[in-house]
């Protein structure tokens, strides 16, 4: 399996709610975010937060502000919008 490591500052660890019209026994998702450069074509580079959904969000609580490196997996389930997932390294 190929993936990505996105790097970048830890900002937020938190707990999504569950969604309306999940099924029966779906619960909240671990996600976190980060704060990260995304590379320009003319050079330049743009700061962009990325939400990730992990496994285990305890693993980052009290990392906030720190560097850190996430192997991720990733999907677009409609134009425009990517969404991150967190894999086993």
């Amino acid at each position: 399996m190929s993936m990505i490591t996105l790097n970048g500052r830890l900002l937020n660890v938190y707990r999504a709610p569950v969604r309306k019209g999940a099924e029966e026994g779906e619960k909240e998702k671990d996600k976190i975010q980060i704060l990260g450069e995304i590379a320009l074509p003319n050079g330049e580079t743009r700061m962009d937060l990325m939400t990730i959904t992990v496994k285990d969000a305890r693993t980052f609580e009290g990392r906030e502000n720190e560097d850190i490196s996430v192997p991720v997996g990733a999907f677009s389930p409609q134009k425009g919008s990517v969404i991150f997932f967190q894999v086993q390294a």
